[in-house]
């Protein structure tokens, strides 16, 4: 544990009591015993407690010490602030199974001043030598009170809203924040002289092979920050972020500088130094660099950033100097795996490559994907990014001898790689937990496997129709069949859908003729239905025999397209396609032809990239051409693909079936009114429910909106309701309707209209009503049985009362009756029935209104009511 403590206070701690987590308490020594420890700079000593505890179990355990005073005159605290204890802590957990664990040292002393209007940084400088992954949160500083509870210390707020502060540049207030990746602090900006304190956890995760994550402990620090006024301005560091390659040295410069001139010392903290190396490489005034060198070796792959945090402070006297820091992340990654080779003969691929230079690795990831991608890793870019089209197929592990694998066999999992394809590879090594990290990729490598086959290249739709389309088929000649015996014969193969399963083919065509290359294949139903082919290259039979397959070839299917008219106010069709095919269809673009009805010349309206599988298109028509509601429009797709074969020309054009859709007029909603409700003649002569609202509404039906309307449907939403419920459909004849049976004018309403397709309108415009509020109360009632003034009740005028709470007190303020009739009825008796003496009583009346006006919805009246018998 390391207190660091001001030089000029008399407190001091030669001895602290540690709890231990596990309910013993020790007491540790000062490193430097009685004396305090050295002087670090900025009036501040160091002092080091240092002991070893042997735990009896595995466990959680939460090792703090609690210190019993802070500085008094804390301004982010309720004072008196040296009242307040305050508890620092690290939790560790101890589990046998996962191994050997070190806890996070923080390396960069919190000894910094801060100044009014300037900004103020600080960065613990955590370093985990095992590589766990740390993450950084504010916490608020935790004591224990008298009762021996940790609980927060109190009336604590974040520097930064203590007051109300600006930041340096006066563009906003000021802030206060914490990374939780890197630990850098930064409070943009004091504005009050005085000491603040901040209190943050440092969390350590360890990530499992399977990706799993389990927090292994915490440490916390407790700091002080003194704000000084002073004209100083602090230093502004430069570093940058980077990565290096494992065995590679490497040398970074840093470079700081002063607008007012002052000289600079720059210092570098880390738990890498050493072996790196930080070394001064010039200080003039208001500029100063320095140089780091770290001989990186393998052991030091990680999938985090090792830190280096770099220290700009003016070279001025205690309370005047000013400080910068920031963290300098270095990723250190794997070097490639080099010389990669493929090999392809009889369905399978065989890979070789180097022996790996890095030993401490633990896999070698195979990555293989159908024709080249081109894919070259950016600088110290691991990994192969999913967006290159590679799917890992296998790993290679140490053998049991502790040495590396140099070759992987790829046979498709015991099924074969299909023939005639180009296949390539990519590998990249993966490094063990806890610090994990990759390597860069290998170069891609390429090789065609079995070419002596034929490739189809096109299937193309040449009639659209759901009995009598066609589809043209075409595919090329086998090679190298110097070696084989004719006859040969093909056999074409067609099954419904775009999916590559193996069962459901019928044969279609054969030939033995090598120069037949193409079928057109009628009577087929290509407006609804896209068809796979697969094309089989036989040695035909001796006498009496079967004849023998020499290959399969890889099946491909027909462009199936889509279209998809909007229903709302965008004017566009959306076109979608899709295909299966082994050829790419992802590298050259696809060719959009459109006509206006279903007569009449096609033509191009748009170039498109696609994907492996398929493309979309929006259509809009053009700016001076849009698309016009209520008319039919007609499409096919012409996709343009390559096997990137030298052999094989391209670009490989296949066509969709021909699909039309009409462009569908909109569903508008009504124009809707409500009749008004006049309240001065209401209160003039009220008359009791059932009440009625009469809507009326002006249906949408030109231009873009259909007039072919199914029925209008009316929607209400009465007092204290949030969403409309449906009252009633009418037919599209009518345009109004009577809400009867109300007990209340109150409520919303909206229409729609639904057209012959059964689309609905968007919601009209909503209109409201509400009741007319008039409550009275009388000051005197005349309980004697004549009939006449014998209740306490409203005014007859009083109406749209939901409910009422009424009391009546004595003089005194004592409650003599409490009842919920929404008239009232009081006859001047007590909660008991019996009469009351005449004189003067007090009431107050809690009435809730049917209103759709929340701020009428309840409200409540007092007076007083003289009872006369």
């Amino acid at each position: 544990m390391i207190i660091y403590m001001d030089a000029t206070s008399t407190a001091d701690h030669a001895q602290v009591e540690m709890s231990m987590g596990d309910g013993n308490t020790i007491t540790v020594d000062r490193e430097t015993g009685t004396s305090r420890g050295p002087n670090i700079g900025n009036d501040t000593d160091r002092n080091v407690y240092k002991w070893e505890y042997t735990y009896s179990a595995d466990g959680n355990y939460t090792v703090s010490w609690n210190g019993i005073n802070r500085n008094g005159g804390i301004l982010n605290m309720t004072p008196p602030t040296d009242q307040h204890s305050f508890l620092i802590s690290t939790t560790i957990s101890i589990n046998s199974l996962r191994g050997f664990n070190s806890t996070p040292v923080l390396t960069v002393a919190p000894i910094d001043r801060a100044a009014i209007g300037k900004r103020f940084v600080h960065n613990p400088g955590a370093f985990d030598r095992d590589g766990d992954s740390l993450a950084f949160k504010l916490r608020v500083p935790m004591r224990k009170d008298a009762a021996g509870n940790i609980v927060p210390v109190p009336g604590y707020s974040l520097p930064n809203r203590t007051f109300d502060c600006r930041n340096s540049a006066d563009s906003g207030g000021a802030i206060f924040t914490l990374d939780l990746e890197t630990g850098q602090m930064v409070w943009d900006a004091p504005c009050r002289v005085g000491e603040y304190n901040v209190a943050f956890v440092v969390e350590e995760w360890r990530v499992s092979p399977n990706g799993g994550a389990v927090k292994l402990g915490e440490v916390v620090r407790d700091m002080q920050i003194t704000v000084v006024n002073t004209e100083n301005n602090p230093p502004v560091l430069e570093p940058l972020d980077t990565c290096v390659i494992a065995g590679t040295t490497f040398s970074h410069l840093v470079r700081a500088t002063d607008k007012d001139g002052d000289l600079i010392n720059l210092t570098a903290t880390s738990g890498i130094i050493p072996p790196a190396t930080f070394t001064r490489v010039s200080r003039t005034p208001g500029v100063s660099t320095g140089r780091i060198v770290w001989n990186t070796q393998c052991t030091d792959v990680r999938e985090r950033p090792y830190q280096i945090i770099v220290k700009a402070e003016d070279n001025l006297p205690v309370g005047s100097k000013l400080a910068d820091l920031q963290p300098l992340n270095i990723r250190v990654v794997g070097p490639p795996p080099q010389n990669l080779t493929a090999e392809g003969n009889n369905g399978s691929v065989v890979l070789n490559w180097d022996r790996y230079v890095c030993q401490n690795a633990q896999t070698m990831r195979i990555y293989r994907r159908e024709g080249p991608s081109n894919f070259v890793p950016d600088h110290c870019q691991t990994g192969v990014p999913s967006s290159t089209g590679y799917v890992l197929i296998g790993e290679v592990s140490k053998q049991a001898n502790g040495t590396w694998a140099t070759t992987f066999t790829d046979n498709n999992k015991g099924a074969g790689l299909p023939a005639g394809v180009q296949y390539c590879y990519i590998i990249y090594a993966t490094f063990p937990s806890p610090g994990r990290g990759e390597s860069i990729a290998s170069q891609e490598v390429c090789v065609m496997v079995d070419q002596d086959i034929p490739y189809i290249t096109n299937v193309s739709v040449t009639r659209t129709s759901t009995t009598n389309g066609a589809i043209q088929v075409k595919w090329t000649q086998p090679r190298e069949l110097d070696d084989l015996t004719p006859p040969f014969e093909y056999r074409l193969l067609r099954k419904e859908g775009q999916q590559n399963a193996t069962t459901g083919y019928v044969q279609v065509f054969s030939t033995r003729r090598l120069s037949d290359t193409t079928f057109l294949d009628q009577g087929l139903n290509t407006l609804e239905k896209s068809y796979r082919y697969k094309l089989e290259f036989y040695q035909s039979a001796t006498a009496g025999g079967q004849p023998t397959v020499l290959r399969d070839t890889t099946s491909a299917s027909s462009v199936f397209l889509t279209v998809t008219p909007s229903d709302n106010e965008n004017t566009n069709i959306t076109l979608n396609w899709t295909y299966n095919v082994p050829w790419r269809n992802n590298i050259q673009q696809h060719t959009v032809y459109r006509r206006e009805g279903t007569t009449g010349t096609y033509t191009e309206i748009a170039k498109v990239t696609a994907s492996a599988s398929g493309g979309t298109y929006v259509d809009s028509g053009s700016g001076t051409a849009p698309l016009e509601r209520g008319k039919t429009y007609c499409y096919y797709v012409q996709t343009s693909g390559t096997y990137q074969l030298a052999e094989i020309e391209d670009p490989l054009l296949n066509n969709s079936q021909e699909i039309c859709a009409e462009l569908p007029k909109l569903v508008c909603p009504p124009v809707l009114t409500l009749d008004e409700l006049n309240c001065d003649a209401f209160l003039a002569n009220p008359t009791d429910p059932p009440y009625q609202n009469v809507l009326t509404w002006q249906p949408q039906i030109t231009g873009d909106c259909t007039d072919e309307i199914q029925f209008y449907t009316v929607y209400f939403k009465g007092p204290g309701q949030t969403e409309y419920t449906e009252l009633a459909q009418v037919p599209p004849t009518q345009t109004t309707y009577t809400h009867t049976g109300l007990e209340s004018f109150a409520g919303c309403y909206v229409v729609t209209a639904t057209d012959v397709n059964g689309t609905e309108s968007e919601f009209s415009n909503e209109e409201c009503k509400d009741n007319c509020f008039f409550f009275m109360l009388p000051n005197i009632i005349t309980p004697n049985g004549d009939n006449l003034n014998d209740v306490f009740r409203p005014d007859p005028r009083s109406r749209f009362i939901r409910s009422i709470k009424f009391m009546v007190f004595n003089r005194w303020g004592v409650k003599v009756f409490e009842g919920n009739d929404k008239n009232i009825n009081w006859p001047g008796t007590d909660s008991d029935g019996k009469r009351l003496t005449d004189g003067v009583y007090y009431y107050e009346a809690q009435v809730e209104f049917f209103t759709i006006d929340p701020a009428n919805a309840s409200k409540k009246y007092k007076g007083w009511v003289e009872i006369v018998h």
